[in-house]
């Protein structure tokens, strides 16, 4: 007879709630003024998400189906 399912449990996949899916993220950095400037300013980096490795998704072995 065949065995179908092993006895590992199945882990869930979901969307990254820290990029919402989109692999990247972005953060403000503020730059100093300078001699060229007269007032600092914020610039925005974007950055592979850390949480997802970049993919948009991550594994969830425990889910409450509940919330």
């Amino acid at each position: 007879m065949m065995r179908l399912f092993s006895n590992k449990e199945l882990a869930m996949i979901v969307t990254c709630p820290t990029c919402d899916g989109d692999g990247d993220v972005q953060y403000e950095v503020p730059r100093p003024q300078n001699f060229n400037r007269d007032v600092g300013e914020i610039d925005i980096i974007s950055s592979e998400c850390h949480h997802c490795d970049g993919n948009g998704e991550i594994e969830v072995d425990d889910v409450d189906f509940d919330d």
